[in-house]
């Protein structure tokens, strides 16, 4: 080998060498980048996460203080109108809410903020007397109607049943000497609670219909039941009751064997309870179920708190706007709030006024039906209003198309000849998937109070 050639062939592993260094150094540039990279989004995503799950834990706190918000609301107040818990007991507490839960995020820098937007009525049924038995405040009817029709939610029971009340088949079709509580869902099987003595309190549930009656767990001679919400048996939870609890829809809430219990009860139902004959759509209608009409001196529920059992308004939800932000971080949500309602949904049109001005006189009747409804999901389809004579069966139906939150409307009526006749005045109000009816009665004599006789 010459020393020519050896000098090419060092010159070839200089370039080598050179080329492998800076390889080398363009794959440790790679890496840095690449690992910074990876650094960098993971650093983003833990403090996305965090994020995330303050925006979580933040709304669940709000929205757990506006349904405490609600129930002390009507606790505190129970009697008030509900313009007054509504705006002297409900949006300050939500207030109040708000200013604690921002002040507990000003110091990391976030900002947040609850601001009440709508509420929606409600009436609170209410039995505090735990000396009496379970029937209706004029009492006379053992097998009765609690609530018709409604919404259902926050419904506490407590009984203690008369020693000697037994069970038997009375579930299943057949006979048995017991206090019974029946949840009828519209859209579903009802189901029946039967609170018995037998050495001790027991708690039996069944489906109507069904050959199966489940137990709760209880001890002692009195049961405490919650049974919508999260369904329990002197606070421990109840499988027997996880249906009815869980059933959406409206509920016909029913009463047998009242007589064979005592004990005290609450629940608010999204039916209306005002001081008017256009408001009181609850205490009318079960007073007719009960006693056959809503015009004479028996009453389903007292009006007067000090009285047992009774009807008082209430807020049954309300909505709230959630706002928070952060440096990663803006989120405004509504939410609606239901504190333990049956089921998880709030979606069946009320009729929330029906009054009936009379005109009539000479031989005619005149009756002017003004009528208005609601939605809670603002998809209303239609209202019919009709008005039957109940001594001759003649009368009018009419339909009027609705839609949007809520709807307004009137119908005049006249029917020659039929001066101091009754007549049914029933406004049933529909979404196109669900439907609510409610009923009066009216005679036609002149005068508004429209009783008949």
């Amino acid at each position: 080998m010459t020393g020519r050639s050896r000098g090419r062939l060092r010159g070839r592993a200089q370039l080598l060498v050179v080329g492998a260094i800076l390889l080398a150094v363009v794959l440790v540039g790679l890496a840095l980048v690449l690992n910074s990279a990876i650094f960098a989004e993971n650093l983003a995503t833990r403090q996305s996460d965090a994020s995330a799950s303050d925006v979580r834990a933040f709304r669940s706190a709000a929205v757990a203080g506006t349904g405490a918000a609600i129930e002390s609301s009507n606790r505190a107040a129970a009697g008030a109108p509900f313009a007054q818990l509504r705006d002297d007991e409900y949006q300050p507490r939500v207030e109040t809410l708000s200013s604690r839960l921002a002040s507990r995020r000003a110091q990391s820098g976030t900002l947040v903020g609850v601001t009440t937007t709508d509420s929606r009525a409600g009436t609170q049924l209410v039995d505090d007397d735990a000396s009496g038995d379970l029937r209706p405040h004029d009492g006379g009817v053992t097998n009765w109607t609690m609530a018709p029709g409604a919404h259902v939610r926050a419904f506490d029971l407590t009984v203690t049943p008369d020693p000697g009340t037994t069970l038997g088949d009375l579930l299943t079709g057949g006979s048995g000497d017991a206090f019974v509580v029946t949840l009828d869902p519209a859209t579903a099987p009802a189901h029946e609670v039967a609170v018995y003595e037998d050495g001790g309190v027991r708690v039996a549930v069944s489906e109507v219909g069904s050959d199966t009656v489940e137990e709760c767990d209880v001890s002692g001679g009195t049961v405490n039941l919650s049974l919508t919400g999260r369904p329990t048996a002197d606070g421990a939870y109840c499988d027997a009751l996880e249906r009815v609890a869980t059933t959406t829809g409206t509920y016909d809430v029913t009463v047998t064997n009242g007589d064979l219990a005592t004990g005290t009860y609450r629940l608010v139902v999204d039916r209306t309870d005002g001081p008017t004959a256009a408001e009181a759509a609850l205490d009318e209608q079960v007073d007719r179920l009960n006693y056959g009409t809503a015009c004479e001196s028996s009453d389903t529920y007292a009006n007067d708190t000090a009285d047992s059992p009774h009807s008082v308004p209430a807020i049954y939800a309300g909505t709230v706007e959630l706002r928070y932000q952060d440096a990663q971080a803006t989120s405004r949500t509504t939410s609606r709030v239901v504190p333990s309602q049956a089921g998880d949904g709030l979606t069946t049109p009320v009729v929330t006024s029906l009054s009936v001005a009379d005109d009539s006189a000479g031989d005619e009747a005149s009756l002017t039906v003004d009528w208005a409804v609601e939605d809670p999901n603002g998809d209303l389809d239609s209202v019919t209003v009709d008005v039957t004579d109940r001594n001759d069966s003649d009368g009018r139906a009419e339909t009027t198309g609705v839609a949007d939150g809520s709807g307004s409307g009137s119908l005049n009526f006249t029917d020659g000849g039929d001066f101091g006749d009754g007549y049914e005045v029933t406004v049933t109000v529909s979404d196109g998937t669900d439907e609510r009816s409610r009923t009066v009665r009216h005679t036609a004599d002149g005068d508004d109070a429209g009783c008949p006789p």
